[in-house]
């Protein structure tokens, strides 16, 4: 969850003036995401082959991975990434502590800049790294791509980058035992609240209702998710509107190869 001063006051920390903030980078053309929806295809190199084979195989009705609980608060307000890697890292036998995450996660040092109304005009990319600051304010969140390189530091080779395929592969890998990272909103619906500033890449379009969760289990109608803002576990989310909100977050998904 993210801060974005007095400007706002919701978000995927506590409801005070703290949020997970989603950046997507667009190109010059707004409406095109540049690096919230990358392509990926199944011969991407992050993405093994037995993860395109267990997509070749029917899904189970249902699956459910027991995976220990985490809260990012109090000391990480702006750290739901950080906490749901940590539990990643823990349901594959290498546990890691938020707190070492939030210290070894890549950062956009990009200083914020406020306008005569207190409002973001300038900041930094998440897909470069975490914006702001994790353990205070102001603070925003990290995108899949410095997760996926953090991952690789921690188990080189491990990392497996799930984003822009379809939901079906993220639910192929809970059926074979493998919880996923997803991105996705505070209310696990999409949303219309936006922001746009500019970067050293470009504008960059924010919601501060950006969050990250670990996806631990399905059935046919409900997800049920392992959530740091609360600290839950298994907790049941509507299916269509959270997958509707993963994909506006441009179908961020990471996970680790067994």
């Amino acid at each position: 969850m993210k801060a974005q001063a007095s400007f706002i006051s919701r978000g995927c920390g506590t409801i005070l003036s703290i949020g997970c903030a989603c950046l997507l980078l667009l190109s010059a053309s707004e409406d095109h995401v540049i690096a919230a929806s990358p392509r990926h295809t199944e011969n991407h190199p992050s993405t093994p082959r037995r993860v395109v084979a267990f997509t070749k195989h029917p899904l189970p009705t249902a699956a459910l991975i027991p995976v220990p609980g985490q809260s990012q608060l109090p000391e990480l307000p702006n750290g739901c990434e950080v906490t749901t890697l940590s539990m990643l890292l823990a349901a594959m036998a290498h546990p890691v502590d938020k707190l070492t995450l939030a210290k070894e996660e890549p950062t956009d040092p990009t200083p914020v800049v406020y306008d005569a109304h207190h409002r973001i005009v300038y900041w930094g990319d998440p897909n470069r790294g975490f914006v702001g600051k994790v353990d205070g304010h102001p603070g925003y969140g990290i995108y899949h791509r410095p997760i996926v390189a953090l991952l690789n530091r921690i188990l080189p080779g491990k990392a497996i980058d799930l984003t822009g395929r379809p939901f079906t592969d993220l639910l192929a890998m809970v059926a074979h035992h493998t919880p996923v990272m997803v991105w996705t909103t505070t209310s696990f619906r999409p949303t219309s609240d936006w922001i746009t500033w500019k970067s050293p890449d470009g504008p960059v379009r924010a919601t501060f209702l950006e969050h990250a969760v670990l996806l631990v289990g399905y059935n046919r109608t409900k997800l049920f998710i392992n959530d740091p803002l609360d600290g839950s576990v298994a907790k049941a989310v509507d299916r269509a509107p959270f997958i509707a909100a993963w994909r506006q977050l441009g179908r961020q998904a990471v996970t680790v190869s067994r």
